[in-house]
Order: structure tokens, then sequence, then C-alpha cells
């Protein structure tokens, strides 16, 4: 049996090497792979559509240079578009908010396109992105809005996207400048793409600060106070508005106590009620959000409620996606419903359909907000893309070309270096364990027949 040990140490050695070499390398390559700061877009969002124009802003973990390829042809998406700094400044930088704007646009039209973002380009799950221009309209009155971003030592932030949303239209945004901004409210559509037609006093405003890797912010004002929109702190949810009461027909919008209320002044205007009197006529109680306005402080709320035992009732939040559900009161008049998937930070709209114990359809909307943890997370809630939630997949590298493309001429696209993986280090130490076993292997047989003779 001793004369064997030899043989068989060698074997050990050399399969322990083996394996160690196995795992060294395949820890190594764990440690290189593991998910970290990469160039691909988060909080895709398009604003500002309009019949000639749109809007596409992204987020990126590392400062990275941004641009869209967009065509009304799906399959030939290839006209560039570059960072509005960039044209400014005509020269491409690295940002971590990416903000462009593709104008020159047919009205009432598709447009198909994807975002460039450092060495790759990025897709919708394997197709492009799409908006519809709006149609041509008669441009309404100017309706100016201004504000500042700062920082929470009150310095200005710059380069600061500012998106703003009026009760009932889609988005709109714009740019700081050493901490200012300035859009026109006029501009904003409603989801049908018409002109938007407010309240220029009492119609609530909703404002998201997206500043990169620098944070967030919410804010809640209403149109009366937009001249300037007071102070917006980074990383801070405000609410500039203290009391707004109004109902419509068909539809109860609740008073603020904090943070105002929406009035959709295209409905039929009705008496103000307080809001205990009109859920009772109706039998619909909401308990969570308690009041509008009210902030939560968590992304998958439970709503709740009461109601006449039995109602059947549509859920909606309009959040960046809607989401909908038909839920059922029990038999003590109980309802509860959590959406299926976290709501992102900012304001959101809950609405109620569902028809009354004397057979009158009722609908009710309540507003809340959606606190950011910690002042770095996420998109408003009032967004207005077409398909407002993404997933985002890199693609094989598209061709671009000059402003007037043709079929015939298609450059290789804007690149940046691409990184170069690190040598893992472990296949040297694998290499010297495989040796040193077999050494010992052949020693080991060598010695057997030493032992023999």
């Amino acid at each position: 049996m001793a004369k064997k040990i030899p043989t068989a140490l060698g074997v050990l050695i050399l399969l322990g090497g083996l394996i160690a070499g196995v795992v060294l390398v395949n820890n190594r390559q764990g440690l290189l792979t593991k998910a970290g700061p990469t160039e691909a877009p988060k909080n895709v969002k398009i604003s500002d559509r309009g019949a000639n124009t749109f809007t596409v802003s992204w987020t990126t973990d590392t400062p990275v240079t941004g641009y869209l390829s967009y065509s009304e042809n799906p399959a030939k998406i290839t006209t560039p578009a570059g960072d509005i700094r960039d044209q400014i400044s005509g020269s491409s930088q690295g940002y971590t908010n990416h903000y462009v704007k593709v104008t020159g646009l047919n009205p009432d039209k598709t447009v198909y396109f994807v975002i460039g973002s450092g060495s790759q380009t990025y897709d919708d799950s394997g197709k492009p992105f799409e908006v519809r221009t709006g149609q041509q309209v008669i441009a309404p009155p100017e309706d100016v809005i201004t504000g500042r971003i700062i920082g929470a030592d009150s310095s200005p932030v710059n380069n600061a996207i500012v998106y703003v949303e009026v009760q009932g239209g889609e988005t709109l945004s714009a740019m700081t400048n050493n901490g200012s901004w300035r859009l026109n409210l006029a501009l904003s559509r409603d989801k049908n793409g018409a002109v938007l037609t407010y309240d220029p006093k009492v119609s609530l405003v909703s404002i998201f600060v997206q500043a990169g890797i620098s944070g967030t912010a919410t804010a809640i004002t209403n149109t009366e106070k937009t001249k300037p929109v007071p102070d917006i702190v980074l990383g801070k949810n405000q609410s500039f508005v203290e009391t707004t009461v109004a109902t419509e027909s068909g539809t109860l919008v609740e008073p603020d106590i904090k943070s105002g209320g929406f009035k959709n002044i295209t409905e039929e205007a009705a008496p103000i009620l307080a809001p205990e009197a009109t859920e009772a006529a109706g039998s619909m109680i909401i308990t969570n959000p308690a009041i509008n306005g009210e902030m939560i402080a968590t992304s998958s709320p439970e709503f709740a409620g009461k109601t006449t035992p039995g109602t059947t009732i549509r859920v909606t939040v309009n959040s960046p996606i809607e989401l909908t559900q038909i839920i059922k009161a029990d038999k003590d008049g109980i309802w509860k419903w959590t959406p299926p998937q976290d709501l992102e930070p900012g304001v959101h709209t809950l609405t109620l359909e569902y028809t009354d114990e004397n057979n009158i359809f009722q609908k009710v909307i309540r507003t809340f907000t959606v606190l950011a943890s910690d002042g770095t997370a996420g998109l408003p809630a009032f967004t207005a893309t077409p398909s407002a939630t993404v997933t985002i997949s890199p693609v094989s590298p598209t061709g671009t070309v000059s402003a007037t493309p043709t079929p015939t001429k298609e450059p290789s696209m804007p690149a940046t270096s691409s990184g170069t993986l690190e040598e893992t280090g472990a296949l040297d130490f694998t290499i010297l364990m495989g040796m040193l076993g077999i050494i010992l292997f052949v020693f080991g047989r060598t010695s057997k027949k030493w032992w023999r003779d």
C-alpha cells in the first residue's frame, strides 16, 4: 500500500490543480461580469409632442455621448439628432442626463427611433421606439412659466431636465441654464393631441426634475403660481399649493389640504361641494389615499375604501403606464387594490369608475404623490410617452447618414472607444498547478518502479 502513495498523490494534486484553476477563473470572470455602471439608457421619456417636433430624454450611469437616429420608415432609421448641448457647442460631450429635441417633422405621422448611448444603440425590446406627431393646430397665445432649480446649498443646478404637466395634458420639458428654466404652457396638448384647455389660475401643475447622478425632485403647484414657480430644491418633494376645491359633472376632484387639486374645465362645471358630502352621495369613500394630494412613502401602495357591498369598480392609476383592473367590493362594502407593479416617484391619479345604487354612473378621481426615497429615483408619474414603460435592449450598431438620408450612403455611426477586458490572472496559476501535478505523477510512476526494483 505504501508503494502506491506517490502515484495517488500525484493524481490528486493534478486534479486539485485543475479544479482550483477552473474555480479561480470562473470566480474572476464572475467579478468582471457583475452588474455595474453602464451606458444603457434608463428613464427614457418622450415629451414636447407637437405637429413637427418631439423630445426624447434619458439618463445613464456614466457620462457618455447620446443621440437619436429616427425615420418615418422603421426599416431605415438613419437620420441623426444630437443632444441640444452638443448642437450648441458644435462638439459631442458626455453627460449622465441626455436631452435630444427632434424638429422638422411632418404632422400626424409615426416616427420611429433608436437611442445611441456611448458605443451602442438601443431599442424598445427588439423593436424601434415610436411616437406619433400631433395634428397641425393654430397656436394659442403664449403662457410662459419660469422657475429655478437649486441644490441643498441653494446653488443653481445646471443642465437639469424639468418635466411639466398640467392636469389632463401631455408632458412638456425644458433644460436649466444656470438653474433657470422656462417653457410655454400653452403648447400643452391633451391625450388626443388637441390643444389643452386649462384654467389659468387653479389647474394643478406637476413638476419633476431629473438631474442625472445629481438626483431628482418633485413639486406640485397650480397655474396661478407659475410666474415664477417657487424655487425647487433638488432631492425634495415640495408643494406650493394650499387650497383648491373643484368638482365636475360625473367627476369628483376633491379639495386639497396641502397639494392642490385638479380641475378639468373641459367638462361641464358643477357646484363646489365638500368631499365627504359628495362621496356619501355617491356611496364611495376612499380611505387610502385619505386626502387629495396625499404624500405616499411607498412605491407599492394598497388603495382602499368603502362603498355599497357588491359594487363593481374599475380602478385605474395613471402612471408612466396606465394600470387598470376591475374589482368588486366585499359583503361589507370594503374594497382594496394594489397595483401589479411599483409606481415611480411623482404625482399619480387614482380613478374609480362604478355605477351607484341609483344606477347612475360615477367617477371619482384622487391625486397622490409617491415620494422619492432618496431623491434619486425614477421618472415622474406624469409621463406622456405613447408607450411609456419600455425595456431597453442593445442592438447592433446601425448606420447613420447626413441630414438628408439617401438609400445608398450609410456612413458608420459615431462611436466611442470600447472597453478592454482585464486579464483574469488565474490562467498562469492553473498551468503551474497542472505542470506540478504532471511532474508528481511522473515522479510517482518512477518511484513505483524504483520500489519494485
